[in-house]
């Protein structure tokens, strides 16, 4: 996951940097929040699945990150919302 950590954080830098500069940034915005969101799913899943039964504890850790993550790819626009803002802003 390291790899993926980089890349979220190369377009999130990316990102803000446009958004910084007044430069148009809304699909880069979107393409950084989809990544991260999808990545933050994958590890919480993995340690999920490290910690087996003991994850599903509600007064651990993990448990509480399990739930926490599911609202990045819900709330501010959906996973399936940012890649319909991606492809219509996408030049070809």
């Amino acid at each position: 996951h390291l790899t993926s950590v980089e890349a979220a954080r190369q377009l999130t830098y990316h990102a803000v940097d446009l958004f910084d500069r007044k430069e148009m940034a809304v699909k880069e915005i979107s393409m950084a929040k989809l990544f991260a969101g999808d990545l933050i799913q994958r590890v919480a899943y993995d340690c999920m699945q490290f910690h087996g039964g003991m994850g599903y504890i509600t007064e651990t850790h993990i448990a509480r990150a399990w739930r926490d993550v599911r609202l990045l790819t819900i709330g501010g626009g959906t996973s399936e919302i940012m890649k319909e803002i991606i492809s219509k802003l996408v030049e070809l």
